[in-house]
C-alpha cells in the first residue's frame, strides 16, 4: 500500500512539473529534463540516510552508521542563496566540505561563522530511477505520508556527496564525502522529525 501511495506521489510530481514547464510562458521545452532543485517540500528538520545508513556526527566529521549507535544526526534545513545549508541541532554546526578535493569527507563546523563550501542543492530524481526503491526505504513524514529521496551535491562545484565506496564491507560508520566530479551520487532519503 504504502508503495502504491509513494508511486502515486512520484507520478503527480512529475506530472505537476511537465505541465507547469510546458504551460509556463518563456520557460524552454528542455527544463522539463532538468533535475529538480527546490528547496519548499523539505520540513524544517530533518533525518539524513544513505544507502540504508543515518547520517551521523562524529567528533565533528560526517559519517554514515549502519547500527542505531550512535544515533541519527538531525539537521535543520536552511534557505541559503543558491541551496541548503544543513544545520546540526546537537552542536550548531554547518555541514561544510573543508576541501574540494574528492573524497574529503565532510566535516561540522563549529557555532559561529559560516563556513564556506557549506551550501548543497537538493535534487529530485527521475521517477523511473525512484521505482526500484524496497518500501522499507520509504517512510511516513508529516507533508505528505512519504519520505523525500533524492541526490546531494556541493552548490559551488556541482559534486554530489555520498558513502565513501571503498568501506563498503564494514559494519562501522562509512565516511561521508565529496565524490569524484564525474561520479553520480547516490539516493539520500530525506525523512521529517518533529
Amino acid at each position: 500500500m504504502r508503495l502504491i501511495r509513494t508511486r502515486l506521489a512520484a507520478l503527480a510530481a512529475t506530472l505537476v512539473a511537465v505541465l507547469t514547464t510546458v504551460l509556463a510562458p518563456g520557460l524552454p521545452a528542455a527544463a522539463s529534463t532538468a533535475p529538480d532543485t527546490s528547496t519548499a517540500p523539505y520540513p524544517p528538520r530533518v533525518i539524513l540516510k544513505v544507502g540504508g545508513a543515518h547520517v551521523v556526527n562524529i567528533h565533528n566529521r560526517v559519517f554514515a552508521a549502519l547500527l542505531p549507535t550512535p544515533p541519527a544526526a538531525r539537521f535543520r534545513v536552511l534557505p541559503a542563496p543558491g541551496g541548503v545549508r544543513f544545520l546540526d541541532e546537537n552542536t550548531g554546526g554547518l555541514v561544510y566540505a573543508p576541501t574540494t578535493e574528492p573524497l574529503s569527507q565532510l566535516q561540522v563546523s563549529g557555532p559561529g561563522p559560516v563556513p564556506p563550501n557549506s551550501v548543497f542543492v537538493i535534487e529530485q530524481p527521475p521517477s523511473d530511477e525512484t521505482d526500484d526503491l524496497a518500501s522499507d526505504e520509504l517512510v511516513s513524514d508529516e507533508l505528505d505520508g512519504v519520505a523525500r529521496v533524492a541526490r546531494i551535491r556541493l552548490a559551488e562545484t556541482g559534486q554530489y556527496i555520498g558513502r565513501h565506496f571503498v568501506e563498503d564491507r564494514s559494519l562501522l560508520p562509512k565516511r561521508v564525502v565529496l565524490l569524484p566530479p564525474d561520479v553520480r551520487g547516490p539516493l539520500f532519503t530525506i525523512e521529517a522529525v518533529r
